[in-house]
C-alpha cells in the first residue's frame, strides 16, 4: 500500500461535511487559516494591542487547531488565540490550554460551558455544586450522546482536573483549571 492508498483511505472515512468535500491533505491548512483568520478578523475590528507570544505556542496553535473543523470550535480556538496575544491578558499559560482545547471533545467543552454558566452566583470565581444526575440528565438532553458517553466524559473531566467531585460522590462543580479553560476560549479579554 502506498502513501496515495493511505490518503485515499482517509479521505473515504473522514466526515467532510462540515468543510465542504476538500481533500484530507490541506485540510489542516484550511481549518488553521481559518481560525487564524477569525482571530485576526476579531482583533483588528475592536483594535486590541497584540503581544509577542513564544513560537512553541504559536506552533501549538496551528498544528492542533488544524485537527478542528467544527465552526463551534473553531470560534473557541479563534478566542482562544487572540486572547493569547492580547497585551493587556495577564495569562500567560495559553501552551496548557491548547493542549486541553486540542484533546476536548465538543461534548467536554459544552459541558464545562454549561457547568460554568450554572454554577456563577455573584462572582466569576463562585462555583456551587451541581448534582451529577441532574448534568448527567441535561446532557442527555441537549448532547447527541449515550449515558456511557456521559460517563465517559464526566472521568475525563475530572481525570483531566477540569471538574471536582463532592465527596459524597453525588455533585460535581466546574474546577478552577476548567473555569480559567473556558473563559479564555469563550469570551475576547476585556470584553464583557
Amino acid at each position: 500500500m502506498s502513501i496515495q492508498d493511505n490518503y485515499s483511505f482517509l479521505e473515504h472515512i473522514a466526515d467532510t461535511t462540515e468543510v465542504n468535500n476538500i481533500s484530507f491533505d490541506n485540510w489542516q491548512q484550511l481549518n488553521s487559516h481559518t481560525i487564524i483568520s477569525m482571530a485576526r478578523k476579531f482583533l483588528i475590528e475592536k483594535n486590541i494591542t497584540v503581544r509577542k507570544i513564544p513560537l512553541k505556542t504559536i506552533y501549538a496553535f496551528i498544528t492542533d487547531s488544524g485537527l478542528e473543523s467544527l465552526p463551534k470550535q473553531q470560534q473557541r480556538w479563534a478566542i482562544l488565540f487572540s486572547n493569547a496575544v492580547t497585551y493587556k491578558n495577564p495569562c500567560k499559560q495559553h501552551l496548557t490550554l491548547v493542549k486541553i482545547l486540542r484533546d476536548a471533545s465538543l461534548e467536554e467543552v459544552e459541558i464545562l460551558h454549561y457547568l460554568k454558566k450554572i454554577s456563577f452566583i455573584e462572582y466569576e470565581t463562585s462555583r456551587i455544586w451541581i448534582k451529577i444526575k441532574g448534568i448527567e440528565q441535561w446532557a442527555l438532553q441537549t448532547l447527541d450522546c449515550s449515558g456511557i458517553d456521559i460517563e465517559i466524559i464526566l472521568e475525563n473531566l475530572l481525570m483531566k482536573r477540569l471538574i471536582e467531585i463532592s465527596n459524597s460522590g453525588e455533585e460535581m462543580r466546574i474546577a478552577p483549571l476548567g473555569m480559567h479553560f473556558i473563559l479564555e476560549c469563550e469570551k475576547p479579554f476585556g470584553l464583557s
